[in-house]
């Protein structure tokens, strides 16, 4: 089973990234040759992988094959609709592309009943929940904290100035960096995080000689910070107690 699952995935990747050249990728929404011929490179590699089983395999291989056009077909219409979401649809495309490889290889294989009596461990769990915090939950929580300042024009005349939703995503990832090094135990990284948005910031805040603006950026830099540190240290206490 995993076999086969990985065959899938393995001619997938390479049709999707490796033998998809770019001109293909811009073309298609234009001329669905382009994207004939990206369908076709998928079922060719395929049928490569399964050369020895293509009696038993075909019927799946079509299955993917013609799936792949539909998703693909799909995306170039979301393409259309949402054209500033490139990301989105990205994730999307290959989501349901995997989706479809494990759907077919779940009828190959059956899975036996056993494997989904799973007993989800603790760790998971607070781990889970931490995660939850640090990337869903904060950022409303800051998007809330900041609405008592919406209505300082200088706020939204610099945040113009840089790219959507950058300071969203440097949020995120300084939290999940935070929680993972003091589950490791590196104290010193979140200092040297600190002190590195700290020197990349020096430039902005000196050059923007704005009391409120230097202000707003040390409140939103140290409150995140301060949840991304509490909530590591509750996973790592909780860890400690409950964790098995």
């Amino acid at each position: 089973m995993l076999i086969v699952f990985l065959k899938f995935i393995i001619a997938h990747v390479l049709g999707d990234f490796v033998f998809q050249p770019k001109k293909w990728v811009i073309e298609r929404r234009n001329n669905m040759g382009y994207l004939f011929a990206h369908v076709l490179v998928h079922g060719i590699l395929l049928c490569l992988f399964f050369y020895n089983d293509l009696a038993t395999f075909w019927p799946t291989i079509v299955f993917v094959t013609v799936s792949h056009l539909a998703i693909d077909s799909l995306k170039i219409w979301w393409e259309k609709m949402w054209p500033y979401k490139p990301i989105q649809l990205f994730i999307a495309d290959q989501i349901l592309h995997i989706g479809v490889i494990v759907a077919a290889v779940c009828y190959l294989f059956p899975i036996p009943e056993p494997i989904f009596d799973v007993q989800i461990s603790i760790t998971f769990l607070l781990y889970s929940l931490a995660i939850l915090l640090l990337v869903f939950v904060t950022p409303i929580f800051l998007k809330v904290f900041f609405t008592k300042w919406e209505n300082e024009n200088a706020f939204h005349n610099k945040r113009k100035d840089s790219l959507l939703d950058a300071g969203l995503i440097i949020g995120i990832l300084e939290r999940i960096l935070i929680l993972f090094f003091v589950q490791l135990g590196l104290y010193e990284g979140v200092g040297f995080l600190l002190a590195a948005k700290s020197i990349f910031r020096f430039g902005d805040l000196a050059n923007a000689k704005d009391t409120k603006f230097t202000e707003y950026i040390l409140i939103g830099t140290l409150l995140s910070f301060s949840i991304a540190i509490f909530v590591s240290y509750f996973l790592k206490i909780a860890l400690e107690k409950f964790a098995y």
